[in-house]
């Protein structure tokens, strides 16, 4: 089968993946927003002096930041104070402290904090000294509640959660597949991913070659590697329309110049049978690939 299972749960502030949210903006109003008192520019500067766009970074400003926003019962930034405890910046690290800042953000509603506090309780931080497993059914309660709040990240841990099974819960694709939608209509290119694996293989869903590749096509332009190698494989680097063969042999050699494994499998297993001059072919349109990646 064309997934792999990965880790996901690293802690969000709106910080959480790489890829899961756009970069913070901050404007001059925004600066001057936080600097009049402002809650929610407060929050939004906090974050950007943390992860130093648009400014210089200085984690002690966006820590006094995001507790002036947090005193003004802002709820993303009550759950953020505990990103800052649970990484130890700024602050001392403190795992218990960390928890009692997410509980707090969770009960005022903040989708964040409810992702952060859930995957920290089936971490098994934060628990108090309670009964494993209510912690862990505790914890996946809510990212579930943040899942159906529409947090991207919720939305894509949750599915994960039932995709593979974890934390002794029932693989269940069907139940994954809305959560991945929610992710995947977000841009997430996790999410696409395993929505065209779910189609090509009839994981939860009818089989649908088409979607399949609409949803491996919309990840790998934007550059996932899983994606782009399910892609090439999809389309069939030994398809008997050359157009068809090109572009998959095309979208294995991207991934494959990156080094990922299946990707170079295919292109090992396939080479021989191709015909004079394809695979230049195809190397010239891995390049036109490419840029379109990096343009977008």
């Amino acid at each position: 089968m064309k997934f792999q299972h990965f880790p996901i749960l690293c802690l969000a502030l709106g910080l959480a993946e790489s890829q899961a949210e756009p970069k913070v903006t901050v404007t001059p109003a925004v600066i001057a927003a936080a600097e009049r008192g402002e809650a929610e520019a407060q929050f939004q500067a906090a974050r950007a002096y943390l992860r130093g766009e648009g400014v210089s970074k200085d984690v002690n400003k966006a820590f006094a930041l995001m507790k002036a926003a947090a005193d003004q019962g802002h709820a993303d930034a009550i759950g953020g104070l505990g990103y800052f405890y649970s990484g130890g910046i700024a602050v001392a690290k403190d795992e218990t402290q960390a928890a009692e800042w997410f509980r707090k953000g969770a009960a005022k509603g903040s989708a964040k904090a409810r992702l952060n506090l859930g995957k920290y309780l089936i971490e098994g931080k934060g628990g108090s000294g309670a009964d494993a497993k209510q912690v862990r059914d505790e914890g996946l309660q809510w990212i579930k509640k943040a899942a159906d709040q529409g947090l991207l990240e919720a939305a894509l841990a949750y599915g994960s959660i039932l995709y593979f099974g974890d934390h002794e819960v029932v693989q269940d694709y069907g139940k994954a597949a809305p959560y991945f939608q929610r992710a995947a209509q977000q841009g997430s290119r996790d999410a696409q991913n395993f929505l065209g694996v779910m189609n090509e293989f009839g994981l939860g869903m009818a089989v649908d070659a088409a979607a399949a590749e609409r949803w491996f096509r919309q990840a790998a332009l934007q550059g996932h590697l899983k994606a782009q190698s399910n892609l090439g494989n999809l389309l069939n680097p030994l398809a008997e329309n050359q157009a068809t063969r090109i572009e998959a042999l095309a979208w294995l050699v991207l991934a494959s110049d990156q080094h990922e494994v299946t990707a170079e499998k295919s292109l090992r297993d396939v080479v021989p049978g191709l015909k004079d001059g394809e695979l230049d072919k195809a190397k010239t349109r891995a390049e036109e690939l490419g840029k379109l990646i990096e343009a977008d």
